[in-house]
């Protein structure tokens, strides 16, 4: 898949500071680096899916799974709200 862009982008809880992913690719990135620190089979699933994505719907669904893990994990970042 060619880099699809991710809207609106995911705010994720990342150290020094949170991490703005902006593309599948800055996704696909993020779980690799996820990875790297836990071998759950959830983050293994996700870097399959992102891998596997072809197609417009399947990146779209691909990152709303990836919002659902990262908010399952704690580290989805909820957006600000403007009144």
């Amino acid at each position: 898949m060619l880099d699809f862009p991710v809207a609106p982008p995911i705010r994720v809880k990342d150290s020094p500071q949170d991490r703005e992913l902006n593309t599948l690719n800055e996704a696909r990135a993020f779980v690799d680096d996820a990875l790297a620190l836990r071998r759950s089979a959830p983050w293994r699933e996700m870097q399959r899916r992102l891998d596997d994505a072809k197609t417009e719907d399947d990146a779209i669904e691909t990152i709303g799974a990836l919002r659902e893990l990262l908010m399952i994990e704690g580290l989805l970042v909820s957006p600000v709200r403007t009144a």
